[in-house]
Protein backbone atom coordinates (compact mmCIF):
# COMPACT_ATOMS: atom_id res chain seq x y z
CA UNK A 1 0.00 0.00 0.00
CA UNK A 2 1.58 3.31 -0.98
CA UNK A 3 1.72 6.00 1.35
CA UNK A 4 -0.43 8.18 -0.48
CA UNK A 5 -3.34 5.91 -0.29
CA UNK A 6 -3.54 5.12 3.32
CA UNK A 7 -2.68 9.29 4.04
CA UNK A 8 -5.85 9.93 1.81
CA UNK A 9 -7.63 6.96 3.49
CA UNK A 10 -7.55 8.63 6.55
CA UNK A 11 -8.52 12.35 6.05
CA UNK A 12 -11.34 10.74 4.25
CA UNK A 13 -11.72 9.40 7.75
CA UNK A 14 -10.84 12.47 9.81
CA UNK A 15 -13.41 14.22 7.34
CA UNK A 16 -16.29 11.91 7.94
CA UNK A 17 -15.64 12.17 11.47
CA UNK A 18 -15.90 15.90 11.93
CA UNK A 19 -19.05 16.00 9.67
CA UNK A 20 -20.76 13.96 12.03
CA UNK A 21 -21.01 10.41 10.09
CA UNK A 22 -18.40 8.00 10.98
CA UNK A 23 -20.14 6.88 14.12
CA UNK A 24 -23.16 5.90 11.81
CA UNK A 25 -21.16 3.66 8.97
CA UNK A 26 -18.63 0.83 9.44
CA UNK A 27 -15.09 0.92 7.33
CA UNK A 28 -15.51 -2.42 5.30
CA UNK A 29 -13.73 -4.45 2.58
CA UNK A 30 -9.99 -4.30 2.29
CA UNK A 31 -9.26 -0.87 3.91
CA UNK A 32 -9.99 -2.38 7.53
CA UNK A 33 -7.28 -4.60 7.14
CA UNK A 34 -4.41 -1.65 8.12
CA UNK A 35 -6.39 -0.59 10.83
CA UNK A 36 -7.31 -4.28 11.87
CA UNK A 37 -3.31 -4.39 12.38
CA UNK A 38 -2.97 -1.64 15.25
CA UNK A 39 -5.95 -3.59 16.93
CA UNK A 40 -4.62 -7.02 17.10
CA UNK A 41 -1.02 -5.93 17.96
CA UNK A 42 0.85 -8.25 19.01
CA UNK A 43 -0.46 -10.64 16.51
CA UNK A 44 1.68 -12.15 13.98
CA UNK A 45 -0.46 -10.24 10.72
CA UNK A 46 -0.08 -8.94 7.75
CA UNK A 47 -2.55 -7.04 5.83
CA UNK A 48 -2.39 -7.18 2.04
CA UNK A 49 -4.40 -4.38 -0.04
CA UNK A 50 -6.89 -6.31 -3.04
CA UNK A 51 -8.59 -3.36 -3.92
CA UNK A 52 -8.10 0.44 -4.09
CA UNK A 53 -11.60 1.66 -3.01
CA UNK A 54 -12.32 2.61 0.18
CA UNK A 55 -16.28 0.50 1.09
CA UNK A 56 -18.76 1.49 3.94
CA UNK A 57 -21.44 -0.27 4.69
CA UNK A 58 -24.67 1.76 5.82
CA UNK A 59 -26.65 0.50 7.70
CA UNK A 60 -30.70 0.28 6.87
CA UNK A 61 -32.37 2.41 7.57
CA UNK A 62 -29.69 4.82 8.01
CA UNK A 63 -28.90 6.49 11.33
CA UNK A 64 -27.30 9.66 9.77
CA UNK A 65 -28.74 12.67 11.27
CA UNK A 66 -26.86 15.32 9.78
CA UNK A 67 -26.68 16.59 5.98
CA UNK A 68 -23.61 16.62 4.19
CA UNK A 69 -22.56 16.85 0.80
CA UNK A 70 -20.39 14.54 0.74
CA UNK A 71 -18.56 15.48 -3.16
CA UNK A 72 -17.94 19.26 -1.94
CA UNK A 73 -16.64 17.73 1.48
CA UNK A 74 -13.77 15.38 -0.77
CA UNK A 75 -13.46 17.48 -3.60
CA UNK A 76 -10.27 19.80 -2.64
CA UNK A 77 -8.80 16.14 -2.22
CA UNK A 78 -9.34 15.88 -5.67
CA UNK A 79 -12.59 13.10 -5.65
CA UNK A 80 -14.67 13.16 -8.62
CA UNK A 81 -18.74 12.48 -8.40
CA UNK A 82 -19.67 9.76 -10.88
CA UNK A 83 -23.14 8.55 -11.89
CA UNK A 84 -23.89 5.49 -12.30
CA UNK A 85 -27.31 5.87 -13.95
CA UNK A 86 -27.69 2.03 -14.89
CA UNK A 87 -27.40 0.79 -11.27
CA UNK A 88 -28.59 3.52 -10.05
CA UNK A 89 -26.02 5.49 -7.62
CA UNK A 90 -23.29 7.54 -7.22
CA UNK A 91 -19.84 6.75 -6.36
CA UNK A 92 -16.42 9.39 -5.35
CA UNK A 93 -13.56 8.58 -7.42
CA UNK A 94 -9.86 9.40 -7.01
CA UNK A 95 -6.73 8.85 -8.99
CA UNK A 96 -5.00 7.38 -5.69
CA UNK A 97 -7.81 4.79 -5.16
CA UNK A 98 -9.26 4.25 -8.59
CA UNK A 99 -9.42 0.42 -9.25
CA UNK A 100 -7.88 -1.52 -11.54
CA UNK A 101 -9.36 -1.06 -15.13
CA UNK A 102 -9.19 -4.68 -15.90
CA UNK A 103 -11.56 -5.25 -12.33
Amino acid sequence: MEKNQYNLCVEVLRRLENAGILQNVILIGSWCMPFYKDYFSGVEYAPSIKTRDIDFLVPRPAAIKSKTDLTETMKDLGFIRDFRGREGYSVLEHPELARAKNH
